[in-house]
């Protein structure tokens, strides 16, 4: 049975208070923000042991970093600063005894010979050989991208470990299957986010709370432990009135469904 983590930032309350949460939830382990809650840096080595003491008198883990960005990793404005960031953010979950760092690139350019792609592939081969160098992996965050174009994507890349961040909801608002997309990737895999979302009549799509969307939940994380995956599923809720309280029945409705 996986274990289950939940970002802290759902919360939308001060870190400590964010940990009580977590843990009242049933979660046990956390997901931090790399950019707007721990900042790489910024964090001392007493403030690290304190925070994992805290972590540890409630139960919880790092189960993982998000680098969230608003460019994508092929965008050269800004690029160098957003790849060094994203290079300090690894450190960090190092630092914290995490082993990946979800990010967005960007939506994989689908001409491997434009300027776009080229710049995309060596920026990832960069980072790979970074993730190599320091103990903690990038997972990517699908952005709308095919199951084939992933796989290739990653597979070309031989200089470090690089992963993926399975959420399932993305694939649903790109019409794709999700269980068929985790079959097809499962050897990249290395975190699950776990969200729900429906299909729209316009080729898109709108996350919703985790059982109220098109993701076969008893299909996809039985899934999981068919595929051998040992990792975190971190239950999100990126939009709503009530993120918090999606979060915390998310966490128990994965549960039942584990449990069944």
């Amino acid at each position: 049975m996986p274990s289950l983590a939940v970002p802290t930032r759902c919360f939308e309350l001060p870190l400590k208070e964010s940990l009580r949460a977590a843990a009242a939830c049933g979660a046990r382990g956390v997901q931090f923000d790399a950019r707007s809650e721990i900042k790489p840096g910024e964090l001392t080595e007493t403030g690290r042991r304190q925070l994992l003491h805290s972590l540890s008198e409630r139960g919880l883990t790092v189960a993982s970093l998000t680098f969230p960005t608003r460019h994508s990793f092929y965008e050269e404005e800004g690029l160098d600063a957003r790849v060094a960031a994203a290079k300090r953010a690894l450190d960090l979950a190092w630092q914290l005894s995490a082993r990946v760092v979800t990010a967005r690139v960007g939506k994989i350019p689908a001409d491997q010979e434009s300027r776009n792609y080229r710049i995309l592939f060596d920026v990832l081969g960069d980072l790979a050989r970074h993730s190599n160098q320091v103990g903690a992996t990038l997972a990517i965050t699908p952005t709308h991208d095919s199951p084939a174009a992933l796989g290739e994507l990653l597979g070309s890349i031989k200089s470090g470990p690089l992963a993926i961040d399975f959420d399932p909801a993305v694939f649903v608002m790109s019409g794709h299957n999700p269980a068929d997309a985790c079959r097809r990737l499962h050897a990249a895999i290395l975190h699950f986010t776990a969200r729900d979302a429906i299909r729209d009549i316009d080729a898109g799509g709108l996350e919703v709370a985790i059982g109220r969307g098109e993701v076969e939940w008893v299909e996809v994380l039985p899934l999981l432990d068919e595929i051998g995956y040992s990792g975190w599923v971190t239950v999100d809720r990126t939009q709503g009135d009530d993120r918090a309280g999606d979060v915390a029945r998310g966490v128990q409705y994965l549960k039942n469904v584990l449990l069944t």
